[in-house]
Parts: structure tokens; C-alpha cells; sequence
């Protein structure tokens, strides 16, 4: 796998359905939450500076005991050393789980 160089993240949209709760009803409630890429995964080589770049929306849902939701919209977006435009099928699952980790981890 190519070398990650940087990941940044920034929340389009987040909804909770209770305002207050305890560090550790976050915790739990993101340990059981689910994440997505619903959209399509865009990827860019930069071939001069032997860059990639990886962009993606990615949704984490979450329900929790005592009608305790969560439901986010993560973008997410990686710079890789390498073309990984043309990558391997067990490369692209790769960033795959690395967007959605990346994702759930943000809004914890």
C-alpha cells in the first residue's frame, strides 16, 4: 500500500436526537454505529508531483437505548504518495475502511 501522507475532516452535517449525554453514552453509541460510502469514492493522480488525492462522503448512523441517534455526513479527504487511481481491488478496500474509520473516529 502507498504511504498516507495527510487526512483531512470536516463534518457536513450532524443530527442527534438527545441534546445531553455522558461521555460514556457517546462511547457506547459509537461503538455500535455503522458507517457507509454511499457515494462514489473520487480519486485524483497528480502525475508531475506523483500524488493522489481521495475524496469521500462518508455517513455514520447510530442508535443507541433510550431513543439516542446519531446520524453524521463526514467529507473526507487523503493524500497518498503513488497513483492510486489505478489501484488494486484489495487497495480500494483498503482506503475504503480507512475513509469509514476515519469517519467514525471524527465524530467521536
Amino acid at each position: 500500500m502507498h504511504e498516507e501522507l495527510s487526512a483531512k475532516l470536516s463534518v457536513l452535517s450532524l443530527r442527534l436526537t438527545r441534546k445531553s449525554m455522558s461521555a460514556a453514552e457517546a462511547n457506547l453509541l459509537l461503538a455500535v454505529a455503522t458507517t457507509s460510502v454511499p457515494s462514489e469514492v473520487r480519486a485524483r493522480y497528480l502525475r508531475d508531483q506523483d500524488i493522489s488525492t481521495v475524496h469521500a462522503d462518508v455517513h455514520v448512523d447510530a442508535e443507541g437505548a433510550d431513543s439516542l441517534r446519531l446520524h453524521a455526513v463526514v467529507h473526507v479527504d487523503l493524500t497518498y504518495k503513488g497513483d492510486m487511481v489505478r489501484s488494486s481491488g484489495r487497495t480500494r478496500r483498503k482506503i475504503n475502511n480507512r475513509l469509514q474509520d476515519l469517519a467514525q473516529r471524527h465524530c467521536a
